[in-house]
């Protein structure tokens, strides 16, 4: 068995076939919320257990920080127990329980600052003048488990930029975008109409696009940023994944931004950021950019 095996068979299990959210039957799950609100252990299992993972993903997706996520992960998960005797099923269960992990983001975000869309780029320059952490980037990718796939990193990337937006215009962009919910289901969730959640995801994409314009050389040759590229480089030849030499269109569409970035949300929804071989380095990532951020803001 080659070094690189054991990689490349997560990558092939992980990468999803299906939608990134299970779904329960409707008459099934009208029989486990019933009984779930009874208190029956294993109804609420059942419930619970097929959106775990998904929940954590959309929650270290939004926050961008591994502990924080876990920590709210948890919060949730109590508002749900707490709440399940109050829920009618008047919306389906994985809506109510993304609803319920939505806003608890959303105070989360409200206390921290914005992102600088440059926020990676500083991160690496100042990666560049810090011997150690060159040295931690080599230990990380050269783990016999490590294997650098760009698409891991652009739905990385992905959260970075959307650190920049409103809380409000961030939430609407991963339910709709990245997990699929209906525009009806995510105005829900986010407990405004449907013509004012329209209205913000618009708002998300539009600032998203402009701010990919000039950052990113996957779709535009004079971006500034090439960080993808870079780390696939800097990881060992045999810890290496598939190249990507741009982002492209799907076949008979016009090269816009808006298509190149419906093409970089299909990029960055596959694949299930956070759990990984590339984990350890996207959770440092992750952390370090926060904590800079927070400090740029402060000096400010």
């Amino acid at each position: 068995m080659s070094l690189n095996a054991a990689p490349f068979d997560w990558l092939a299990r992980h990468y999803r076939k299906e939608k990134m959210l299970p779904q329960i039957p409707i008459e099934d799950e009208t029989d486990l919320v019933t009984r779930a609100r009874d208190g029956d252990r294993s109804a609420i299992d059942a419930l619970i257990d097929p959106l775990r993972r998904p929940l954590l993903s959309y929650v270290y997706r939004m926050v961008t920080h591994r502990d924080d996520a876990e920590d709210i992960v948890q919060d949730v998960l109590v508002r749900v127990l707490e709440g399940l005797p109050g829920f009618r099923g008047a919306s389906r269960f994985k809506t109510w329980l993304f609803g319920i992990a939505t806003h608890v983001c959303l105070d989360h975000l409200r206390s921290k600052k914005r992102w600088r869309v440059e926020a990676q780029l500083e991160g690496e320059r100042e990666a560049d003048r810090d011997p150690p952490q060159i040295e931690r980037l080599r230990r990380v990718m050269s783990q016999p488990d490590f294997i650098f796939d760009i698409r891991q990193h652009i739905a990385f990337c992905f959260s970075c930029v959307s650190r920049t937006l409103d809380p409000r215009e961030q939430a609407a962009l991963m339910l709709r975008e990245v997990f699929e919910f209906t525009a009806q289901e995510a105005a829900a969730m986010m407990q405004i109409s449907e013509p004012v959640f329209r209205h913000t995801l618009s708002s998300a994409r539009s600032r998203m696009i402009q701010s990919y314009e000039g950052l990113c050389q996957l779709i535009n040759k004079t971006g500034v940023c090439y960080q993808c590229r870079g780390l696939r480089e800097f990881a060992p030849e045999s810890h290496r994944d598939a190249d990507l030499v741009q982002i492209e269109v799907s076949p008979g569409l016009k090269v816009t931004p808006e298509n190149l970035f419906d093409a970089r949300v299909k990029i960055a929804r596959e694949p299930r950021l956070g759990e990984s071989p590339m984990r350890e380095m996207h959770d440092w990532f992750f952390a370090a950019i926060s904590e800079r951020e927070e400090r740029a803001a402060s000096d400010v």
